[in-house]
């Protein structure tokens, strides 16, 4: 019985990983569907990997 709910909570947050993972990944400026499906092959460990790129917006400094 705690296999089954250790394996449905890893689940839910592969699953809750792979819509985050999108969203940051949409406000850096990259593409929505590329970060979704890494994140869902990689599971959570796509979170600090978009960190690691850098963000494609305009720099801080460049406001009108």
């Amino acid at each position: 019985m705690s296999t089954n709910i250790t394996l449905a909570l890893l689940m839910v947050g592969t699953i809750i990983s792979v819509y985050i993972a999108g969203r940051i990944a949409e406000r850096r400026e990259r593409n929505f569907k590329i970060w979704a499906w890494i994140a869902a092959i990689i599971g959570p460990l796509a979170l600090p990997l978009l960190f690691l790129f850098p963000n494609l917006r305009g720099k801080n400094g460049d406001h009108a």
